[in-house]
């Protein structure tokens, strides 16, 4: 009977599952409205300060949730969707050099994750340290290479960081998932908690003061813009994947699922629709 129960109420189980909202679906819908944000004031609004000011975190959501993310994969069209974007903005701007989009940063980021968390669960503080000061040095430099650059894989290694502690205190089977990655070295156990509030700390302090170099924001802006990169990080020190707490009806739970697992390619053609926009409409620009 016990047999019979199990083969009945598995089916039942895995389905729910597979059609519950995740926390990460949640996560990149309010990721993906704020780069429309962010986009729609700098393409068509004379004072695009708000707007940019609101838009400002969804990039450090993409980054963490790229740290955070098991998989290795790096799909070729983020590749060639990141070229065409460069190019589309390089197009925009006369053809003169423009940062390579972000969709390449991410691409990096997804191919360097195995061998970075390989390094930190080998040498715990020490790796940590070395990561930290690396990524603060090559600042000004991997910011040319690609899109928000070293100050967007800060926020990669927080999530990489959350990801190892968070599957560190589910190796009993916590919360009812099974362990993903394997357990953390003897460098970093009992150390996780702490290293992942430093990599926050710092994610966050060098996000303000690299954004707030590139966009000036005045007084009021400014506080605003520290407001919402606290409360983002806060929100993401929180984070666990896994089904949602909130399960919103159909259909909004089929568009976050949606959004959830085509997020940069509708951030792709958003970006890439703005920007033909501006450009075969130029009196639509600022």
């Amino acid at each position: 009977m016990n047999d019979a129960t199990r083969s009945t109420s598995s089916p039942h189980r895995n389905s729910c599952a597979i059609h519950a909202v995740d926390n990460t679906d949640w996560v990149k819908t309010a990721a993906i409205i704020l780069v429309a944000v962010d986009h729609f004031g700098h393409f068509f609004m004379e004072d695009d300060k708000w707007w940019s000011v609101f838009g400002r975190p969804a990039a450090p959501m993409f980054f963490f949730l790229m740290g955070y993310a098991q998989t290795r994969t790096v799909p070729l069209h983020w590749i060639w969707l990141g070229v065409i974007l460069t190019l589309l903005n390089s197009w925009n701007a006369d053809w003169t050099w423009v940062t390579p989009n972000i969709l390449l940063s991410l691409a990096l980021v997804r191919f360097a994750r195995p061998y970075v968390q390989i390094l930190v669960q080998r040498y715990g503080w020490f790796a940590f340290a070395l990561l930290v000061c690396t990524l603060i040095a090559v600042l000004p430099i991997a910011g040319k290479i690609v899109d928000y650059g070293a100050e967007g894989w800060l926020w990669a290694l927080f999530g990489l960081y959350q990801r190892m502690y968070v599957d560190g205190r589910s190796v009993a089977g916590a919360d009812g998932a099974a362990q993903t990655s394997p357990p953390p070295g003897h460098g970093v156990t009992g150390n996780l908690g702490l290293m992942r509030l430093l990599a926050c700390i710092v994610a966050a302090v060098v996000y303000v003061w690299q954004e707030q170099g590139e966009y000036s924001f005045p007084q009021v802006h400014f506080a605003a813009f520290i407001l919402g990169v606290c409360i983002l990080s806060l929100s993401l020190f929180l984070f666990r994947r896994g089904p949602s707490r909130i399960q919103p009806p159909e259909p909004m739970a089929g568009a976050l699922r949606f959004i959830g697992r085509h997020t940069l390619e509708i951030y792709a053609f958003q970006l890439a629709g703005f920007e033909l926009i501006i450009k075969l409409m130029p009196d639509l620009a600022p």
